[in-house]
């Protein structure tokens, strides 16, 4: 998946389940002081943090994220969204 692909699907999730994103391209040094991961997908434009006006159930968002080619991660107050 391509960073525009990545965008066309993150854009209809967002659309579908009323999220905003709130991290999505980090350089390197931005990824460290946040405490991402090394190889974070967020440094590549294929990775972003999401929130809600409402947050999905866990299954709803997942089946979601997966219909559009993207996979789901929940964390403790945000998902993230990365490319498979």
């Amino acid at each position: 998946m391509t960073p525009l692909e990545f965008a066309t699907a993150l854009i209809a999730y967002c659309y579908a389940t009323t999220g905003s994103v709130t991290s999505w391209g980090r350089t390197p040094t931005h990824n460290r002081r946040v405490g991402g991961v090394p190889h974070s997908k967020h440094q590549i434009w294929l990775g972003a943090d999401v929130v809600y006006d409402e947050r999905p159930p866990l299954a709803t968002a997942r089946r979601r994220a997966t219909a559009l080619g993207i996979r789901l991660l929940r964390e403790s107050d945000h998902d993230h969204l990365q490319a498979l």
